[in-house]
């Protein structure tokens, strides 16, 4: 599946998206790995020229996903699925620190917000990154939730501009929900992406338990 075979138009998205993951992978693979990822997707034009960091848009859904891929292709599949889930937890670190407009959270009011259950705040906390990614990272997002979980519904994604994958695919963002997760209760919580654009499913859904691990 890719936006040629779709002729899926390319989206835009803010240039800070791009510049953080550069900077979470450099953070995990180093300054070489940077820069072999940036060559194996044919965007060394940005190395050492990483876009702004601003929320304009100035970066592509396709070039997002095409980093994404360079690193799945320069580690292979297995290697680079723990790779990619260390990314994206570094990702939510620098976006709350650089640009938390990317994420829709102020500080730590919610997080030490009294009188209210975890699992209310987790709401609170998908809510607002859902908002977050509708209204400035261009990504049609929606929350559902059942008795056991809450699910991420995203209804675009930057994977539909990678390969078919026999497994869902979004590792970073699964990483990013994790240590969301994690920043949020202090505990960690087991994120998965149940379906994927990238295996043939009508979207990418990410399934967080309301449950706490010592709750189970």
């Amino acid at each position: 599946m890719d936006a040629q075979t779709l002729n899926l138009p390319d989206r835009g998205m803010p240039s800070a998206a791009l510049r953080l993951l550069f900077l979470s992978i450099e953070e995990v693979m180093g300054p070489d790995g940077i820069k072999a990822v940036l060559n194996g997707a044919k965007l060394s034009h940005y190395i050492g020229n990483y876009p702004e960091n601003t929320i304009e848009y100035g970066v592509t859904f396709s070039e997002y996903g095409k980093v994404e891929q360079a690193v799945e292709d320069f580690l292979g599949p297995r290697g680079a699925r723990a790779i990619l889930i260390r990314v994206g937890r570094e990702l939510f670190r620098y976006s709350l620190r650089e640009q938390s407009a990317l994420l829709g959270i102020a500080g730590n009011a919610l997080k030490n917000m009294p009188l209210i259950s975890t699992q209310a705040k987790m709401k609170i906390l998908l809510q607002q990154i859902v908002v977050a990614a509708n209204k400035t990272v261009n990504q049609p997002t929606h929350l559902e939730e059942n008795s056991e979980a809450f699910l991420v519904v995203a209804t675009q994604c930057v994977c539909q501009w990678r390969p078919h994958h026999d497994k869902p695919c979004c590792l970073v963002t699964v990483g990013t929900f994790s240590e969301a997760m994690k920043w949020l209760t202090d505990r960690p919580i087991e994120v998965k992406e149940i379906t994927c654009f990238s295996t043939g499913a009508d979207a990418c859904r990410y399934q967080i338990p309301k449950r706490m691990p010592d709750e189970q």
